[in-house]
């Protein structure tokens, strides 16, 4: 976190964080539905293996994973990448944290200015 001394630079500091948080937000919701679709392509082509393959149930079973790996591996990108995000969100979170603690401790600052006792 950028170290502000300020009551209008702690105001931008926020002003900025909202903003990131607001974009995260927005991302999340995105890639959450990209990662249901990916698992939703996933699960239809391991469907579709399966029910193309012949032979015994354990023969079928294994040629559909097989066969659905990369969908697979897209959706389990995907759900990394919604948890990478669910992670920025934290963070973002513990900044605004952060941020407030240090507009609270500026503001104690300038009401004690104003008495002329310096900290």
């Amino acid at each position: 976190m950028v170290a502000v001394t300020n009551p209008a630079a702690v105001i931008e500091r926020l002003v900025a964080l909202e903003t990131r948080l607001d974009e995260l937000v927005e991302e999340h919701k995105r890639l959450g539905r990209d990662a249901a679709e990916a698992k939703k392509r996933a699960e239809v082509a391991y469907a579709r293996a399966y029910l193309e393959a012949g032979g015994p149930v354990e023969e079928r079973k294994q040629r559909a994973l097989l066969s659905s790996a990369d969908q697979r591996l897209d959706a389990d990108v995907a759900d990394r990448l919604v948890a990478g995000c669910r992670e920025a969100l934290r963070a973002v979170h513990a900044h605004i944290d952060a941020a407030r603690t240090v507009a609270s401790t500026v503001r104690a600052e300038v009401s004690l200015a104003k008495t002329g006792i310096t900290p």
